[in-house]
């Protein structure tokens, strides 16, 4: 019995843009000056707070939650709106569905976005039927941090026994697998960079969707 554990943002689907749009408003409505887009590719993966921690220089809690509250009102309303699913990964999904089907193989997503959020862009990219549940963070901030995230999950009764795997495009995905004990999978089309990828020490590493197939014997 197999379970996968899929990250969503630059893994499943490229939401990029919208976050992007999003922290620039946040920071401007803060008074902050712009930001380049090589400081924003560090803010595609790790939880929200983590980022503008980071990018504000700064580990006031307040600060970092009124920012946190200004993304948010703005992606929720314009920003989530703006993502693609990457190519490829629908026909992946269906090939795994198939094997799932079988009793053989489950499909989870583990993300450090609120559960809400997960939630709804699954279903307005119509892969929500795909995956058995979604592990998402809550507003507060908590479950964002994935290796203690898994853990929890895996200590479920539902999930004793079975080999797992987790599949993702940054350091904090393979990070997350290797503290619980589970396969990793670097994916090379999202927003983890080759060094960044390698150096996590990833079990696997893939350039396109279908190069998982083989992995799992599918």
């Amino acid at each position: 019995m197999t379970t996968l554990f899929f990250d969503l943002d630059g893994t499943l689907l490229d939401t990029q843009r919208g976050i992007a749009e999003s922290i620039r408003v946040a920071l401007a409505e803060l008074g902050q000056g712009e930001v380049s887009d090589l400081q924003l590719q560090r803010c595609f993966g790790p939880p929200l707070r983590v980022s503008f921690a980071w990018l504000l220089n700064t580990q006031d809690k307040a600060l970092i939650a009124d920012a946190v509250a200004s993304f948010r009102a703005h992606y929720l309303h314009t920003g989530i709106h703006n993502y693609q699913v990457y190519s490829g990964i629908r026909e992946l999904l269906e090939q795994l569905t198939q094997s799932q089907g079988a009793g053989e193989m489950t499909l989870h997503v583990l993300t450090a976005k609120p559960q809400h959020q997960a939630e709804w862009l699954l279903e307005h990219a119509g892969l929500t039927r795909f995956f058995k549940t979604v592990h998402g963070s809550e507003d507060s901030g908590l479950k964002s941090d994935k290796s203690t995230h898994l853990a929890s999950i895996l200590a479920d009764d539902a999930f004793l026994g079975r080999t797992s795997w987790v599949i993702g495009d940054r350091a904090g995905d393979i990070q997350a697998a290797k503290a619980n004990g589970s396969h990793s999978v670097a994916v090379h089309w999202g927003y983890g960079d080759h060094q960044e990828l390698v150096g996590a020490g990833s079990d696997f590493h893939i350039a396109s969707p279908q190069d998982l197939l083989p992995l799992l014997d599918v």
